[in-house]
Order: structure tokens, then C-alpha cells, then sequence
């Protein structure tokens, strides 16, 4: 009889694997996906490196993956593992660190799904996003918590048929739920962040090849994301890791990035004709500072800054802007740089004082110095330009450089995240005629926006523009220091860095700045550092513009940089640097010292 009992459960286990291989089948073939084992092999590894270098999160979401197989395992390999004593005692043996994972995940999940509700109420979803959301946060409970019962219950001989019972029940879930998320994850796990898909083309526009008329800026309609942002809105599970690791949820802003893009999905279910501003506000848009933690977080790979830019450029389209943000766009487009300054004259003290020529006078240069709006109109940040070149002619390497002087213009980085595609497309193009000009090859910047701009947007506008090496202050900085070029005196004061978003997270640029760093000083790292960084506030060219906040993110920042207890913040971006000495000077009065890596260096060059 219990062998019998044995056998229709296993049918059952067998079923629901079917089931999860058809459905998988179903939506890779929708989403046009191409199972390969070199492409499973690599996503493979990219869930290792998040289980090592990643948070408690990404460890609870590697025990639910590691439990799932773990559970289908055992039915499948039912009939056999107690002739199979070896693999039998590792599975046991296994199984139990796994179960430890899991049962925090299920903590974790119990508390998102008390708390979701009221922030789903407050950011304005309808009841049917609410139930939505309490439902498929309801489902994954269950596969946790079912995965957890089979564990258990096969550590106890006879009651394989439960067991199989549990797993089936748990696989039909995944079947139904969790396949879509997981063709999504395939598909798209190594899509860069600083990935943007542009809405057109602005050469073809000017060649004639399109035609203005028929470009579709924005969305009015929820069809008009596209397939792609569509399916990614639809595979959204609540995991709730976006969440966690946005910076505007955290500092009270109106915006979760999980309630953004499920309110796509339950919105697109009822049709999708509807105008997704019907649901979501425009504070929700502008408090995002695409700094990209959504998207980095996210074990689904679901693409969050694709709804964030659509709406913008809606927003954009329709006039729909304060006078802070218009006056952004204004100076871009009148004085050619974002903080609305004549360029007449710009940076001539650089030949003043260091005696480089522009690169206009015909003197031929290895390097092209691109000093930003920030550094070029701002006191402050400018003197972390006059430390690089200091550090440059202490290398003797100053005669290699030149400068655009009143040629350079903004990158156009605030405009394309502002939602203004037309004018940032405008300045690469114009940019990228200059680098051409003057064949430029190497490229230098400061800021962490521009060196994102010339790495990852240029290139996808012009081949060109990918020939140039492009280097971050930092990494320069290494390589002089690597070849010897300059030598620096060790002190045994704490320091801390903040990782720019569009550096660390866009670009994985981490080493170099902390080579240099522990060459001077004790190194300290907050909590949220390298790639999984936490925003200064100004990205998404929130640096102009201000919107409703519990607390502003530049201070959140600082409270973590201060946790350390290093009282020198070092930072990589101008921007950076002056939203969080604007914070060190409101909360702490200017006692944490906020520099540039330059400065740094700088101060304790050898010989200085």
C-alpha cells in the first residue's frame, strides 16, 4: 500500500518537473532565449560571485535557489537513493546549511509582506496591485517554506510520499509563477547597467533617413514601454532586493521601485491602452536618482530604469517641469554647459598656470584633459582639478596634455537622465566631431557622470568614440603610481571612500582608487562600498532639482561614511564632493573633511 502511495506521489513529482521544463520552454521561446550550457555556465557564476561579494539578500536568494534543487533532487532521485548511500548522506549533509539559509529568507519575506502593504498604499497602488502584490509575496512564503518542510521531512525514513507531495505542490508554483522571472534572469543577467536604450537615433533624424514626425519621445499608453520593459515589469516576483537597496526608499522619497514596475505589470493587465501617469506620479519619477541599485540588485533582472527614462522623456515631451529642472534644461541649451555660465574664457587659468596648451593651438598631446562643468565653473571643484595637474607635472608627464578650453561644452549626461534624449544625442555628436578633430585617443576626466557618457553612450552613438581610452582621475593616478612616476608619503590617519555610482556600479571601476588610497592612508570601508555603493543624491540630475524627502540622501550617506570612523571622506566625482561637503557642513559643521582622490594625493605627494 505505501509503496503504491510512493509511486502516485512520485508520478506527481514527475509531472510538476515536466511542467517546469515546458513552461520554461514556453517563455524562453516567447522571449526569444537560447538555452546554451556556456550561457547557464556564466550565470552560474555570476550567482556565485553574488553569494561571495554580495549581501544577506543575495545570500538568502542563493539558499532559495540552491534549496529548490536541492528539494526536486531528492523526489527525483527517490527510488534510487537508498541504494545510493554516498549521495544520499551528502544531500543529508547538505541539505542542512541550506535549510539555516532559508530560514531567514523566510523571515525576511514574512516582514517584506507586513510592511509592502502600506507602502503600496502610500505610493498610490490600487487594490488590485495590492492584492497582486500580497498574492505573489503569499506564493513565494509557500515555495520557502515548502522547500523547508521536504528538507526536514527527508531526514526521516517513510515519509518519502509526503515529501513528494511537498515538492510537487512547491514545483507547480514555480511553474506557474517563477518561469517567466527565470527566462527574464537568462536572458538579461549580464545586461549592463548603464545600458540605455535610446527612443531614436538623432544622426538618422538629421540625414534624413527617419522621419521627426514619426518619433515617439515618451509613453502615453502603457504599450508603449515596449515588449522588452513590458516583460521585464512582468517578471517581478516581490523579491523586494530593489527595495532594499534604493536610496530614495530608504530616505523616505516617494518612489520603490518595486511598486513602480508592479504597477506596470497590473496596469498592463488591464489594458494596455491605459496612460501609466493614471497611476503613477511625477514625484515617483523624479525622486529616482538612476543611480542603478535597483537594477543591480535585482535576481530577476528586471529593468527599472527603462520605466524611469519612458516616463521622463514623457515628462519631458509634455513640458511637464518645474523651474529648476527647466532652467537645467535651459542653460544646456543656451550656454552649453548644466550650470548656465558663459564659456567665454573657460579654464584659461589651466594654461596660466600650468602653461598646457588648448587643443586648438595645433601642439601635439597624448592625453585630452576633459574638465566637466562641475570643476570648470565651481570653486571648490576646480581646485581638485589644479591638484591632478599638480600631480601630473610632479610625474613630468604635464607637457602630454592639452585642454578644449571654450570648446568643451557639457558630456550631456543631465540631459539624457533628465529625459531630454534630443539635446544629450545633440552634445555627444557635436563632442565626438571635436575628439575627431583632434584625433583624441585618451581621454582623461574627474568626473564619474562624463567618464560613464564617453565609456558606455558615445560608443553606441559613434564606433569612434569606443577607440578612445577613456580614464577615470583614479585610474590615472594608479598607473603613474604603478610605473613609478610619483611617490607618496604613508600617514596613519582613517579614511573613507564614497564609490560614485556611475564609476563603481555603471563601470566597475573599485581597484584603482583603493590602491592609491592605502598607498597614504588606513583604508575604511563602510558597509555599502565598491559596486554595491550607496548614491551621494545628485545623480539623475537630481543635483538641480529637489522633491519631497524624509531625510536627503546626501546625509544618509554621510551617516554611513561617519560609521567608519575615518574623519577624511575621500570621493572620485564632483558631485559627489559637493553633496556630501554640503552634508559634512550641515550635520557635522565641516568636522568629516570631504576631498577628492586628487587632493589626497596631492597633499602627500613626495617632495611636496
Amino acid at each position: 500500500m505505501m509503496l503504491a502511495v510512493f509511486y502516485l506521489t512520485y508520478s506527481l513529482v514527475l509531472f510538476s518537473v515536466i511542467s517546469i521544463l515546458y513552461t520554461f520552454m514556453l517563455w524562453g521561446k516567447r522571449y526569444s532565449v537560447k538555452f546554451s550550457m556556456k550561457r547557464i555556465w556564466k550565470l552560474g557564476i555570476e550567482e556565485m560571485n553574488r553569494l561571495i561579494n554580495g549581501d544577506s539578500i543575495d545570500r538568502m536568494h542563493f539558499a532559495i535557489v540552491v534549496g529548490l534543487l536541492l528539494s526536486i533532487a531528492f523526489a527525483l532521485l527517490g527510488p534510487v537513493l537508498p541504494y545510493i548511500w554516498p549521495l544520499l548522506y551528502l544531500m543529508l549533509a547538505l541539505s542542512v546549511p541550506v535549510i539555516f539559509g532559508l530560514l531567514p529568507a523566510l523571515a525576511w519575506r514574512l516582514q517584506l509582506l507586513r510592511k509592502s502593504e502600506g507602502l503600496n498604499r502610500k505610493l498610490g497602488g490600487s487594490d488590485k496591485m495590492i492584492a497582486s502584490s500580497k498574492k505573489l509575496q503569499v506564493v513565494l512564503i509557500v515555495v520557502i517554506s515548502f522547500t523547508i518542510a521536504q528538507l526536514v521531512v527527508e531526514w526521516f525514513s517513510g515519509f518519502d510520499w509526503l515529501a513528494n507531495i511537498l515538492d510537487a505542490t512547491k514545483n507547480m508554483f514555480i511553474a506557474i509563477y517563477y518561469a517567466k522571472p527565470s527566462i527574464n534572469l537568462i536572458k538579461n543577467f549580464d545586461r549592463p547597467v548603464s545600458k540605455v536604450k535610446a527612443p531614436f537615433e538623432l544622426k538618422k533624424i538629421q540625414s534624413g533617413e527617419v522621419d521627426a514626425s514619426q518619433v515617439k519621445m515618451g509613453v502615453d499608453k502603457v504599450n508603449e514601454f515596449g515588449g522588452e520593459v513590458l516583460a521585464s515589469c512582468d517578471s517581478c516576483v516581490e523579491i523586494g532586493a530593489c527595495e532594499a537597496a534604493c536610496p530614495a526608499t530608504a530616505t523616505g522619497r516617494i518612489l520603490s521601485p518595486r511598486v513602480l514596475v508592479r504597477k506596470v505589470s497590473v496596469l498592463k493587465e488591464e489594458s494596455q491602452d491605459t496612460n501609466p501617469f493614471s497611476v503613477i506620479s511625477d514625484d515617483e519619477v523624479w525622486s529616482c536618482t538612476t543611480c542603478g541599485a535597483c537594477v543591480y540588485s535585482c535576481p530577476v533582472g528586471v529593468d527599472h530604469l527603462g520605466v524611469i527614462y519612458s516616463l521622463r522623456r514623457t515628462m519631458v515631451e509634455k513640458n511637464r517641469l518645474d523651474q529648476k529642472k527647466s532652467s537645467l534644461l535651459m542653460n544646456l541649451m543656451q550656454s552649453g554647459n548644466s550650470m548656465g555660465m558663459s564659456n567665454y574664457g573657460r579654464n584659461s587659468w589651466i594654461k596660466e598656470e600650468f602653461g598646457i596648451s588648448e587643443a586648438r593651438e595645433g601642439r601635439p598631446f597624448e592625453y585630452l584633459l576633459w574638465v566637466g562643468c562641475m570643476a570648470s565653473f565651481d570653486d571648490r571643484s576646480r581646485e581638485s582639478v589644479r591638484s591632478l595637474l599638480k600631480i601630473l607635472k610632479s610625474a613630468g608627464m604635464i607637457d602630454r596634455f592639452a585642454f578644449l578650453g571654450e570648446e568643451e561644452t557639457c558630456c550631456g549626461d543631465p540631459a539624457r537622465r533628465l529625459g531630454e534624449e534630443g539635446t544629450f544625442q545633440n552634445y555627444a555628436l557635436t563632442n565626438i566631431e571635436i575628439f575627431k578633430k583632434y584625433n583624441v585617443k585618451k581621454l582623461v576626466v574627474l568626473c564619474a557622470h562624463g567618464y560613464n557618457s564617453f565609456s558606455n553612450d558615445y560608443p553606441a552613438i559613434d564606433p569612434y568614440a569606443g577607440e578612445i581610452k577613456v580614464y577615470h582621475e583614479s585610474q590615472l593616478i594608479e598607473e603613474l603610481l604603478n610605473r613609478g612616476k610619483i611617490k607618496l608619503k604613508k600617514t596613519d590617519e582613517d579614511v573613507v571612500v564614497h564609490d560614485p555610482c556611475y564609476l563603481a556600479r555603471y563601470n566597475g571601476v573599485v581597484e584603482p582608487q583603493r590602491m592609491v588610497i592605502s598607498s597614504i592612508a588606513n583604508l575604511k570601508e563602510p558597509k555599502l562600498h565598491g559596486e554595491r555603493t550607496f548614491c551621494c543624491g545628485a545623480g539623475g540630475a537630481n543635483y538641480w532639482y529637489d522633491v519631497p524627502e524624509e531625510k536627503r540622501i546626501s546625509h544618509e550617506r554621510l551617516d554611513q561614511l561617519s560609521a567608519t570612523g575615518a574623519k577624511v571622506t575621500v570621493t572620485l566625482c564632483p558631485f559627489c564632493n559637493a553633496m556630501l561637503n554640503d552634508a559634512s557642513n550641515v550635520k557635522t559643521n565641516g568636522s568629516m573633511k570631504v576631498i577628492d582622490i586628487s587632493q589626497l594625493v596631492e597633499e602627500h605627494l613626495e617632495g611636496s
